[in-house]
């Protein structure tokens, strides 16, 4: 895995020529502090790439020995045996000198956090790097573990703007000058939001790609790799159910009785699949925090080309769907008989989603509602028609939102 030992080159094939956004803050953060950076994201987003991006200008500064990349899709073996096994390979004392450490698909390991701990505490000429398809936010014990020593970045799918400049090869300086052409490649976005696949023609090995090497990895490698007794095929008919009807109330008994699984069993089930990104769930908001938890819970696939390469879905859940991955979403508002799709917390903003070019006075009584009845600054329309703004409420064209 690190041929530049001998030769002093990380190979070309390794680092991508193309740039995403995310990499610019990765490598800010990378040369500013002695924090580990730790990069999370769903498989097949480029988290390996801004990695080996990242050691390729790192090595026109330092020796090429003084890098170590491991990747625990390969092996699991602990950080110690990695690091004594590289001493002997390179002669390069790792208590003593500076060195520089990728890890990549951490999360496969059995007690990462504290041995990432244990070296970050001991030995601080170790400057880390780690990535892992799976959501720290929801490893308790990592967070303890780690509490002040990282800095965490989410690498997500591609937005509509980087899938453009990867399959034109050009480079994006306005996107206002480019709202024609962007619009026109929104429809093939969908199903590629992921960099190995942007200029793929072929729809049905894309949809196969985003199946065996992305959702089938994650059920039947990565998870049972990290919990115990997991039944990938008790996911995948979780999936099915999901990825079939994007925004469903979640009910936990009646997938109980679907599935003849105990409440519990579903529940764990959830877990695994909102830690690995499959899916992604968006609670009722309310003021509470104790009662948006306990009721009428939604769920959408984590990413829209997740949902369209096993099921056809209608215009509106594709745009509800993509919404939701775009705003990174955690909240919608019901009461009674009116809805808004997706709550921003803070500052507080209502978004409703609609999938026609003309949305009507009667469309828009839930989130007026809700700007005057919590007092909102702004709320958002996103829908299929022009930028427009009305009674304190933005009408978004969805083009401009997945370009941002």
């Amino acid at each position: 895995m690190n041929s530049w030992w001998k030769d002093g080159i990380i190979p070309e094939g390794l680092v991508k020529p193309y740039r995403r956004k995310v990499f610019a803050e990765a490598k800010r953060l990378f040369d500013s502090y002695r924090q580990m950076l730790i990069l999370t994201g769903l498989r097949r987003v480029g988290k390996s790439t801004i990695i080996f991006q990242l050691m390729s200008e790192l090595i026109h500064r330092v020796d090429a020995k003084r890098i170590l990349y491991f990747s625990f899709d390969v092996s699991s073996s602990d950080f110690l045996t990695i690091l004594h096994d590289y001493q002997a390979l390179t002669g390069v004392d790792w208590k003593k000198e500076d060195i520089f450490v990728f890890l990549d698909e951490v999360q496969k390991l059995a007690g990462w956090s504290g041995q990432v701990k244990f070296l970050y505490d001991n030995y601080p000429k170790i400057k880390i790097v780690l990535s892992g398809s799976a959501s720290l936010k929801l490893d308790e014990k990592a967070e303890n573990d780690l509490s002040g020593r990282y800095f965490l970045l989410e690498v997500p799918p591609l937005n509509l703007v980087e899938f453009y400049e990867l399959k034109k090869g050009r480079k994006i300086d306005r996107v206002e000058l480019y709202m024609n052409e962007l619009k026109m490649e929104v429809e093939e976005y969908y199903y590629k939001p992921f960099p190995e696949i942007v200029k793929w023609s072929n729809m049905n090995d894309v949809k196969i790609y985003v199946r065996e090497q992305i959702t089938s990895k994650i059920v039947r490698s990565d998870l049972p790799d990290v919990f115990r007794g997991v039944n990938p095929r008790l996911i995948e008919g979780f999936l099915s159910v999901f990825y079939s009807r994007p925004g469903a109330i979640m009910n936990v008994d009646e997938l109980a009785r679907q599935f003849r699984v105990s409440k519990t069993t579903v529940e764990n089930y959830l877990y695994y699949m909102i830690y690995s990104k499959l899916i992604r769930i968006v609670r009722n908001y309310r003021p509470s925090s104790y009662s948006e938890s306990r009721k009428m819970k939604k769920v959408y696939p984590y990413n829209v080309a997740l949902a369209l390469s096993h099921s056809k879905l209608e215009k509106g859940q594709i745009y509800e769907t993509i919404v939701a991955g775009a705003l990174n979403a955690e909240n919608y508002w019901r009461q009674g008989d009116k809805e808004v799709d997706f709550i921003q917390k803070e500052p507080l903003v209502p978004y409703e989603v609609k999938s026609g070019k003309d949305v009507s006075c009667n469309e828009l009584r839930s989130i007026r509602y809700f700007i005057s009845r919590f007092d909102c600054k702004e709320g958002y329309v996103i829908y299929d028609g022009p930028l427009a703004e009305h009674d304190g409420i933005t009408f978004l064209p969805l083009v401009l939102l997945l370009a941002s």
